[in-house]
């Protein structure tokens, strides 16, 4: 397979995740809401459920994100910098943000690994808390190949790259006139 295959079917596999993810959480959430107000009684797995979704959501949704180019950006310096600057600046953020998070996959993979081995659950579900936790190093690695695909990408390429498919420049949007 090539990169562009095994980026493509990630891809796809972030989407579904992050996509089903957020109607899962909408509809336990307004779910939740309604039994309370109509039955006065309120879902007890709700709120820790949610926070599965969540910590599922935010880590899958690191390496989306950046895949997209659309990660959390600082441009005041870097929108008044020439292309040759902004490029050098890519390069720098690409590949410091990458060794972080490799970093913190490493650790937060090691208290996976301590979570599995204490044999912890959750307190309402009692689902395994490794299988919570999983997701941190998960996307967090995604998150940090994104970055490293970027590095590569602004390497050996022209023009700066905000991600391994998205190019630095503004696209223009279209309004629909009323």
């Amino acid at each position: 397979m090539t990169l562009k295959k095994i980026n493509s079917f990630v891809e796809k596999i972030e989407e579904w995740i992050l996509k089903y993810g957020i109607i899962i959480l909408a509809v336990l959430t307004v779910g939740n809401v309604i039994s309370r107000r109509l039955f006065n009684q309120s879902w007890a797995f709700t709120t820790e459920a949610s926070q599965f979704l969540l910590v599922l959501i935010t880590f899958m949704g690191i390496s989306y994100g950046v895949r997209k180019g659309r990660h959390i950006r600082m441009t005041a310096l870097y929108d008044s910098l020439n292309e040759k600057w902004q490029k050098i600046f890519m390069i720098i953020i690409s590949s410091v943000t990458a060794v972080i998070l490799f970093f913190l996959a490493y650790h937060s993979a090691r208290f996976v690994i301590s979570a599995f081995q204490d044999g912890r659950v959750t307190p309402a579900l009692q689902v395994p808390f490794y299988l919570v936790i999983m997701w941190a190093p998960i996307g967090l690695i995604l998150g940090g190949i994104q970055y490293f695909l970027t590095l590569i990408k602004n390497l050996t390429s022209e023009g700066v790259w905000l991600s391994y498919e998205e190019k630095e420049g503004y696209k223009e949007l279209d309004y629909v006139n009323n």
